[in-house]
């Protein structure tokens, strides 16, 4: 709080007055982070076809990944869990529980309307996210602290194909024709 502080030019207790607590501009920092990201989703979405705002979030995933500051913090966060489990569930519920709410949600939509067909979004979702909790795992134990652009795109790509041919299994050629002319 007190580098907080500094950085803003205000004082200490003007920080604690406007976030109450250290978990509250925890929790802060993160939905501000996700909120930016949402609106571009959310954008891409009305726009876009499934593949090309699956790539959008694989990317966004793979950047939240392998960035730096955000290994850092998952560093520091993760082993006082034990201590304060509740930096855990405000960290996820702070950041990537709305991005896994949105995937859900889209995949929900492309269900219903017959673009893609998904049975368990929810399901699909964490598993789609699930791909890139390998990034993060060998970023943050420093066995692949970095990956460059062809591979970030080979591996984004490979993620998304994944998902589609497995949201066009039950009718793979009327999903597919559904997917392409989207």
């Amino acid at each position: 709080m007190d580098a907080i502080a500094i950085a803003s030019s205000v004082s200490k207790q003007t920080v604690y007055n406007h976030y109450g607590s250290k978990e509250d501009l925890f929790a802060s920092m993160i939905r501000s982070s996700c909120r930016e990201i949402l609106k571009v989703l959310q954008s891409a979405a009305l726009k876009g076809n499934p593949q090309s705002l699956l790539r959008l979030v694989g990317e966004h995933f793979l950047e939240m990944a392998l960035d730096p500051a955000k290994i850092a913090l998952r560093r520091v966060l993760l082993p006082e869990i034990p201590r304060f489990p509740e930096l855990g569930q405000i960290y996820y519920r702070s950041g990537p529980a709305y991005l896994r709410q949105f995937l859900a949600g889209y995949l929900s939509e492309q269900n219903a309307n017959g673009t893609l067909e998904v049975a368990d979004p929810a399901l699909m979702a964490d598993q789609f996210i699930g791909m890139f909790a390998a990034c993060s795992l060998k970023a943050e134990l420093g066995i692949q602290p970095e990956m460059d652009e062809g591979e970030r795109k080979r591996y984004i790509d490979h993620a998304v194909d994944l998902l589609i041919r497995a949201a066009q299994s039950a009718h793979p050629g009327e999903t597919a024709r559904k997917t392409h002319h989207a």
